[in-house]
């Protein structure tokens, strides 16, 4: 199971929220490397928090089965969509 990204870009414009992703705020919690089209500049060297399969593989994979992580991840999108007021 892969998770999948609808690239809304909710998640790159309110870094602020990642403190690991600190370096990378321009200020306003939007991703220094947020394209206009929600596409990300540095897609193939991003840091490993903004890789869903990576973090899996390195931290996530001795706690919780593949699909329990990519059901995790989905409702923490979903549940910024709906702070964000992208979903109902």
């Amino acid at each position: 199971m892969i998770f999948l990204c609808d690239k809304c870009g909710i998640c790159c414009n309110h870094i602020n929220e990642i403190p690991e992703l600190h370096s990378f705020d321009s200020g306003n919690g939007r991703c220094i490397h947020l394209l206009d089209n929600n596409l990300c500049e540095i897609y193939e060297t991003r840091p490993d928090i903004c890789n869903a399969k990576t973090m899996y593989e390195k931290i996530y994979c001795s706690e919780m089965s593949e699909d329990e992580y990519i059901k995790l991840n989905t409702e923490g999108c979903n549940e910024l969509k709906r702070k964000y007021k992208r979903i109902e």
